[in-house]
């Protein structure tokens, strides 16, 4: 199985939509997302994409009441955490957050085989111990080629996948 993992959106609804054409593309249905997505018309924007969306927050919360509202009206698409998330699939244990102080605290644990977070809008990729450390890179597309990162749980093995035009 194959999951996309992005983050740092900012309600950049172009570039979404490319990402997530090509998330489709992939045969991708899960996405983890490691927060600022921003704005709950972002979930409007993307509801025609065949994908279930895990979604955190992050620094950038935007409403955060409506995004709840719009995420429960979505719950069959989108599941929203709050500032932490996780998920175990098949036999993989993976947390994201927005922060990569906390993002490297909980990899430094070695309970999970992924630890995702955002916030910097870069891309990277460590291991600390048996755990994968990954920032996706931003979507937005202000401080490197927008993009997002394809994880096959098979092997762990990690892509970074930039936004074609």
């Amino acid at each position: 199985m194959k999951i996309a993992i992005l983050s740092d959106t900012h309600d950049h609804f172009w570039n979404a939509k490319k990402a997530f054409a090509q998330i489709v593309n992939y045969g991708i249905s899960t996405v983890i997302h490691c927060g600022d997505l921003i704005s709950p018309f972002m979930l409007e924007e993307l509801e025609e994409f065949p994908v279930h969306m895990h979604l955190i927050v992050g620094n950038n919360t935007g409403d955060q009441l409506l995004l709840a509202k719009k995420c429960m009206e979505r719950k069959d698409q989108v599941t929203l955490y709050g500032w932490y998330g996780y998920l175990e699939i098949e036999n993989r244990k993976i947390a994201w957050v927005h922060d990569p102080f906390w993002g490297k605290t909980l990899a430094q644990q070695g309970i999970y085989d992924l630890v995702c977070f955002g916030h910097t809008h870069r891309w990277y990729l460590e291991k600390i111990k048996n755990t994968l450390l990954l920032n996706p890179g931003e979507i937005l597309g202000r401080k490197e080629p927008p993009g997002w990162a394809l994880l096959d749980l098979k092997d762990m093995n990690i892509k970074r996948i930039f936004i074609s035009d």
